[in-house]
């Protein structure tokens, strides 16, 4: 009887901690009940996501904020921002530290099989800075024994990659914007391929430096941006939440955002 009662024992435990590894609490329940959605960010990446001063207090703005700002109010929930490099954003995200991701993401096929994502919010380009004073870049071929620069863990460094068969060698990835521009300033990189509207951003405040003048035939861009979850048991706030999205893209909101936050890095 006791060893009976042993194993009917020890079933019930195994049961009891299978049952608890494994989340099944609807996301958007779970979000409501904390009160507040959790998004992490990458700010280095103006006018989606930057840092400002106002009043001596050190803050994050730009559209993708103004974005989240918008899924809260929505949801009726406040909005924690954390801070973290951008690849460093998905591990973050699928280790359920975070709630969502917006930080200029493209929502690419190797991405979809780790998160589920909204729908498109914007659909950009993409665009190589160079010195002005170099003028052997001047078509892609060029590229090829080059030290291109890009930001770790972006659509871009795996477009170099996968689409124009660059050599790893070649490929200079770090976690930041301004030091890829830092590096093609001085000289550590031959050029820097970013998002396009980034790209011009950055060059208002970099009179050595400017667009190349070719075209891609397939932009690194062309998935567009979307808001990142983890997967699973998020239906009905991936609903809600495209919503929001759909509204923004209907009355162009979000590309008014980027012209309003455009304008207000060029003044920092």
């Amino acid at each position: 009887m006791k060893k009976i009662f042993t194993f009917l024992l020890s079933i019930f435990l195994i049961t009891m901690v299978v049952g608890c590894s494994k989340d099944n609490t609807n996301k958007l329940d779970k979000i409501k009940s904390k009160g507040k959605i959790t998004l992490a960010v990458s700010p280095d990446y103006p006018p989606y996501e930057f840092f400002i001063s106002d009043n001596g207090e050190v803050k994050v703005v730009g559209a993708d904020i103004y974005l989240a700002e918008e899924i809260a109010k929505k949801l009726d929930v406040e909005l924690e921002i954390v801070q973290l490099s951008f690849d460093s954003l998905l591990p973050a995200l699928t280790s359920g530290r975070v709630d969502m991701v917006i930080s200029g993401m493209n929502p690419s096929e190797e991405r979809r099989k780790v998160v589920d994502f909204s729908k498109n919010y914007y659909v950009g380009g993409s665009a190589f800075i160079v010195n002005k004073s170099n003028e052997d870049i001047k078509s892609l071929d060029d590229l090829k024994n080059k030290k291109i620069a890009v930001q770790k863990g972006s659509i871009q460094e795996k477009y170099l990659l996968d689409e124009l068969g660059l050599d790893r060698n070649n490929i200079q990835s770090l976690s930041d914007v301004p030091n890829l521009l830092q590096d093609l300033k001085n000289g550590n990189a031959d050029a820097v391929f970013l998002a396009e509207d980034v790209s011009k951003i950055a060059l208002k405040k970099e009179n050595t430096l400017t667009l190349s003048n070719f075209i891609l035939e397939k932009d690194a861009e062309s998935d567009g941006l979307a808001i990142a979850f983890k997967k699973g048991n998020n239906d009905t706030l991936l609903l809600e939440v495209n919503k929001v999205v759909e509204e923004l893209v209907e009355n162009n909101k979000f590309e008014e955002q980027l012209i309003k936050y455009g304008e207000l890095v060029a003044r920092y």
